[in-house]
């Protein structure tokens, strides 16, 4: 241990652990919820063929193909299902928070707030 650390209060050495901790966790190039949410879809018939968290804003883009899921044909419903596959994946979206942008077919655009991981795109 170099004799900078030996010399500064424990609550410095705790602070600085604890925000590297977070940084490895959730750093910069930290995917962990791009991939989170792509295997909680495919667990249930949905193919993820994109999920992006934009950088500015904890806004996140989902582009979807529905596979073996029986998603509803009307919109709202089909909003509320995703959500709950989400919820029931452990991670929990506000009601007016989740919304279909683009449809057609098997195929979903979907975007979302969500506080959660870093910018990126998987």
């Amino acid at each position: 241990m170099s004799d900078i650390a030996v010399n500064l209060p424990l609550e410095i050495l705790d602070d600085a652990s604890t925000k590297r901790v977070i940084q490895m966790l959730h750093g910069e190039s930290d995917l962990f919820w791009q991939d989170r949410i792509k295997r909680i879809f495919a667990a249930v018939g949905i193919a993820t063929r994109r999920v992006e968290r934009m950088e500015e804003h904890p806004i996140w883009q989902a582009w979807l193909t529905r596979e073996t899921f029986a998603l509803s044909t009307d919109t709202k419903t089909a909003i509320r299902q995703l959500r709950k596959v989400l919820c029931d994946g452990g991670i929990k979206v506000v009601r007016d928070e989740f919304n279909i942008i683009d449809r057609r077919g098997d195929k979903l655009r979907c975007v979302f707030m969500l506080d959660l991981g870093a910018p990126g795109v998987v």
